[in-house]
Formats: structure tokens, sequence, C-alpha cells
């Protein structure tokens, strides 16, 4: 059975991402049998007898919520003391690596390292609001059967600290360049379900999958591949993670047998267009790297076949723009070039259709769309990120 939602950039992302469907049966095997009133979360499910979560391990999680959400934790990330990284790397289960921050590293790489920090930080965030949700109860993240909720806060604790230690760890390699510390933001988060967030989390955790193969392709060409291994056993990390999420909403854990690829770029631009709140990042201006226009996927649900799709993008002209495509970005497939049809504009804002081609390429997972001032051919998602003007539109199918 198939499942999908259109996630979108910008505010369209924002108020798209508290409708995404899910399976009705969402925990699957490990939904609680709630306590008989219909109440909380996963009502008039069974859950399977004799199966007690894990004991939580190491020190609580720093609670925090926040709207926007800003920092320091209670434990002083961003800025944490010997014993406090200490007491996070316990939370986290394992340590930062300890063989000392590279060195050397070219200043492409240096861009890469500034984005892994600006994103880690807002996935500290985000985790720590998530865990503060469920921990306290709030409506909508409610978890009825005692077992369950103490695996999943397990879970998010154990996230929530190996997020941590991802920020730490690309400052750390930062600071041994000579390069300053990228400092957190204030952000805005979209879930107002529990449902919802690990919907969400679950996208955000696909482009960052496909945006560290981009960062090793760039660590690798500049002659920086000491550095490779680390980001390799970081996308095992989140994979696991983003595993999890998908189980929990049921759907199969393992979501393609090629994730999607995704840019620097992308991953830059969408982290701006959703949940950073403007002009609250103290030094976002030292990642060398450009924010596109929000691209906004206006069908959802999307089905799990051959249709057209509408987009719209804010412009600052009368008519429609010429010469441009649509472009998708799927697996590890070379990028599918579609015409732009249908360009109205009203509003300052451009509406266009395009085909997506789903049966021929089976446009599972993760679709980037990126609208573009070339027809191509793109071999790659860096290809199509040199010449996009508005994107990326995140399209799941799950």
């Amino acid at each position: 059975m198939h499942f999908s939602t259109a996630i979108l950039a910008g505010a369209a992302l924002l108020s798209a991402a508290n409708a995404i469907p899910v399976a009705s049966s969402g925990w699957g095997e490990w939904e609680g049998q709630g306590n008989g009133n219909g109440g909380g979360y996963g009502p008039g499910s069974s859950q399977p007898s004799g199966a007690p979560a894990p004991p939580p391990a190491g020190p609580p999680a720093p609670l925090k919520s926040g709207n926007p959400f800003s920092f320091p934790l209670s434990n002083g990330f961003p800025n944490l003391s010997p014993d406090e990284l200490n007491a996070t790397e316990i939370q986290a289960h394992g340590t930062e690596p300890n063989g000392g921050a590279p060195t050397g590293l070219a200043a492409d790489d240096l861009t890469s390292f500034r984005l892994i920090a600006f994103n880690e930080i807002f996935e500290v965030a985000f985790f720590t609001d998530l865990l503060f949700n469920i921990t306290t109860n709030v409506p909508g993240f409610t978890i009825d059967d005692h077992n369950t909720r103490q695996l999943v806060i397990n879970a998010i604790t154990a996230i929530q600290a190996q997020e941590e230690l991802h920020a730490d760890n690309a400052n750390k390699i930062l600071m041994a360049n000579g390069a300053d510390p990228i400092q957190p933001c204030q952000y805005k988060f979209p879930s107002a379900t529990l449902d919802d967030a690990l919907a969400f989390a679950k996208t955000f955790t696909d482009v960052v999958l496909g945006t560290l193969q981009d960062v090793q392709l760039h660590l690798a060409q500049n002659n920086d591949d000491g550095v490779v291994p680390v980001i390799g056993s970081v996308i095992g990390q989140e994979g696991e993670q983003t595993g999890f999420f998908r189980f929990f909403a049921g759907l199969t854990p393992s979501e393609l047998p090629f994730l999607t690829r995704s840019s620097r770029e992308f991953a830059f631009s969408v982290l701006n267009q959703a949940v950073v709140v403007p002009g609250t990042c103290p030094n976002e201006n030292q990642i060398d790297l450009p924010i596109f226009l929000p691209l906004t996927v206006n069908t959802s649900p999307i089905e799990p076949k051959d249709q057209t799709l509408s987009f719209s993008v804010p412009v600052d002209k009368s008519s429609p723009p010429a010469g441009l495509s649509l472009v998708y970005i799927n697996s590890q497939n070379v990028p599918i070039v579609e015409k732009v049809e249908n360009a109205q504009v009203s509003n300052g804002m451009a509406t266009f259709e395009a085909f997506f081609p789903y049966t021929e390429n089976l446009l599972n997972g993760l679709t980037i769309a990126a609208l573009t001032n070339s027809s191509g051919p793109f071999t790659s998602a860096e290809d199509v990120a040199k010449v996009t003007i508005a994107g990326p539109g995140l399209i799941e199918i799950m």
C-alpha cells in the first residue's frame, strides 16, 4: 500500500506538513492499547503482550520549547562544557570522534561543514522541542500506552543527543581550520501532532541523506577524502533514524534501494524557506551557498501514478517567465526534465503545471523538484542546482 504527500518549500511547506497522510494504523504492531476511551495516540489498536520498552540510558535530555524556538539549552548547548559533553555522549550512546579534527580543509569543504553545523543545530532544536511535547503530554503528542510512550521517549532522547554531537563536531572541525563556529538561529516548526512531526522529520532527514552524498563528493574532489568515512558514518546514523520514523508511520523502514541525491544548495534553501526565522542567524552569511525562491507543490496528496502536478513560485513580473523547465530528481537516476505548461501570473505568484512521470521512473520516496532556466540535459542534482531559480519542491510518495 502506498501513501503520499507533497511537502512544500517555504511557507507552503509549513501549512502542508500539518496535513501529511499516514497509515491509519500508524504505529503498526507497536501501537498501544490506549486507556480504553479512545483518547491519546493510537486509539483502539493492539499492543503485543510482554513487550516492555527498554529503560532510558544516561542522563535525561534537556527539555525546552518555544515559538519561535531559541538557544541555549539548559545544558549550555551549543557551547557544551566538558562535563555536559560527557553527559550528552552518555545520552547519545557514544562519543564524538576522538582522533582529532581534520585540518587543512579546502575552503569549499569548510562551506560543507558550515552547512552541516547549520542543519544539525536546527535538528537539535526540532528534536528538543519534540521531546518536550511528548514528555509533557502536549495535546496532539500524547501516547496512551506506557511501553510505547517510553520507547519513543528513549529513541528521541538518543536522537536529540546524537544531533548535538553532530553539530558540536562540525563546529569543532570549523574551529580547527581557523573558521568561526556556526551560531544558532531561531526556528519555527510546522508540526501540530506527533504524526505531523515524525512525517516532517522523515522528509528533512531524507534531504539530509541526499545532501551528505554531495558533501562526500566535494570532499573527494578536493582531496579531503580522509573525512569521507566520518560523513559516511553520519549517513548511516541518519538512515537508521528515518527507518524508525517510517516504521512508526506504518511504512517500509527502507525507502528506496538507492536514496535520492540532493545538493548543498537545495538543503540550505529549504532550511531558510521552511524553519529558520528570517533575520535571526548571527553568521549565516558565512555559508557561501544561494537561497533559491520557494517552489510550492500545490497538488496534495500525490498518488503513485502518472499525473500533472501544479506548482507556484513568487514573481515580480506581470507575465510568466519564459524558457523554464521543471526538473525532478529521484534516487540515483539522471534528473528528469519536463516542460512548464499553463503558466499564469496573479498577485505576484506564478502558477504552472508539469507532468509527473511516476510509472516509467518509479518515483517513490523523496523526489526533489526544481524550476530551472535550462532544459539540460543534466547528470546530477548538483548540475540542476547550478541553474535552479526556485526550489526545492519536496514530494514524498511513501
